[in-house]
């Protein structure tokens, strides 16, 4: 079996070589902290979270199996970490709504632009927009939605990390999808 790049800064990791945890830490600090703060919707918690992941890769690097993927067994953690977290927390955490603007309140702005008779926001405002949207929708498909589109994960890898057949993994992604697209055209953005 020949030992891919994570594969061999974990060997070099667990003969004591503390650069190369550093190395595997930097190579998976961004998609790790992307996924969490979408997860918890709180940067300070996603910190937080992305720290104590990495702590918890370091304890229990020796555990892992070399015959897997690093990046699905070290998103299994993550995932299991933030469940475990929101599950903790849930009556704590807000809604979103509270702060939001509501999309009818961005058209109605004067950073719409209007081509054609057809109103359109800026780049960044659809994109905060959708985001607000997935914000809003259950965890159990918002979490498939981020590992998916986000962290461009396979639907096999979604499936080893979430613990769900493929089977419900496809159709939960496509059940968010169609969350969302309800979600927009109630908003007027679909037509």
């Amino acid at each position: 079996m020949q030992l891919d790049e994570d594969q061999a800064l974990i060997r070099k990791t667990l003969r004591g070589e503390r650069r190369a945890f550093e190395e595997l830490m930097r190579k998976y600090e961004k998609r790790i902290y992307g996924f969490v703060v979408r997860m918890v919707r709180n940067e300070e918690t996603a910190v937080d979270l992305t720290q104590d992941f990495f702590i918890k890769i370091f304890t229990v690097l020796e555990k892992y199996n070399f015959e897997y993927k690093f990046s699905t067994w070290a998103y299994r953690i993550c995932y299991n970490l933030v469940i475990d977290h929101i599950r903790k927390h849930q009556a704590q955490v807000s809604s979103l709504d509270d702060e939001s603007v509501s999309p009818r309140d961005l058209l109605t702005s004067g950073n719409v632009v209007r081509e054609d008779g057809f109103k359109a926001l800026s780049r960044a405002e659809t994109r905060d927009y959708v985001w607000r949207v997935v914000d809003q929708i259950p965890l159990k498909f918002r979490e498939l939605i981020l590992l998916r589109y986000i962290q461009d994960l396979k639907y096999e890898e979604i499936a080893d990390i979430t613990a769900l057949p493929v089977g419900t993994v496809k159709n939960r992604i496509f059940k968010a999808k169609e969350i969302l697209k309800q979600e927009m055209e109630k908003d007027g953005l679909l037509v």
